[in-house]
């Protein structure tokens, strides 16, 4: 048994050290992240629970269309920096 102990350690996943490569695309996890943050916080503080999914959208919509500019924007920086 020993001998096939180096032959699988290849094969045996190490968070942190060998990420997954699902990693690739990291970037689409901001949608769902962002999503749930925009129906909790709007759960939280609205009046009517009928009105939470229009605003937790709209809130949604504000969320990726600011980290877009915001990632623009840092982009542009670093360019005329560099």
């Amino acid at each position: 048994m020993t001998h096939l102990a180096p032959m699988l350690a290849q094969y045996i996943y190490q968070p942190f050290y060998k990420p997954l490569p699902a990693w690739d695309l990291w970037y689409l996890l901001l949608l769902p992240l962002c999503l749930a943050i925009a129906i909790v916080y709007k759960s939280i503080r609205s009046d009517e629970m009928k009105s939470v999914p229009r605003q937790a959208l709209g809130l949604f919509v504000f969320i990726i269309v600011v980290m877009i500019l915001t990632g623009g924007a840092l982009a542009a920086l670093v360019n005329i920096l560099r």
